[in-house]
């Protein structure tokens, strides 16, 4: 009686079958099949909310205002003006320069 209180009686019901050769083909299909899920999902929201267009666009505006004006800066306020300029104005090129030969 105390045996099988105990859990030492063998059930034969199907629930307590000891054969488990397939289980990890089992829960590999089945993991599989949750992570593939989960990575659609993923990819669809991405496509849907654009997160590809934004990461990439500001990092691409910066470096052609840099091919195109010479500065990372996305305004110009000009040497001592409170006022915007153009990008063209904030070129190295374009900034006035003193002569250290020049003695003011």
């Amino acid at each position: 009686m105390m045996g099988e209180f105990l859990g030492s009686k063998k059930s034969s019901s199907i629930l307590f079958v000891s054969n488990k050769k397939g289980q990890f083909a089992i829960e590999a299909v089945l993991l599989m099949t949750v992570l593939i899920g989960a990575f659609l999902v993923l990819t669809k929201t991405a496509r849907e909310k654009a997160w590809m267009a934004q990461l990439v666009s500001k990092p691409m505006t910066r470096v052609a205002t840099m091919s195109g004006y010479g500065t990372w800066q996305e305004k110009c306020l000009g040497q001592g003006k409170s006022t915007s300029q153009s990008l063209g104005k904030c070129h190295p090129n374009s900034i006035h320069r003193s002569l250290s030969s020049d003695p003011k």
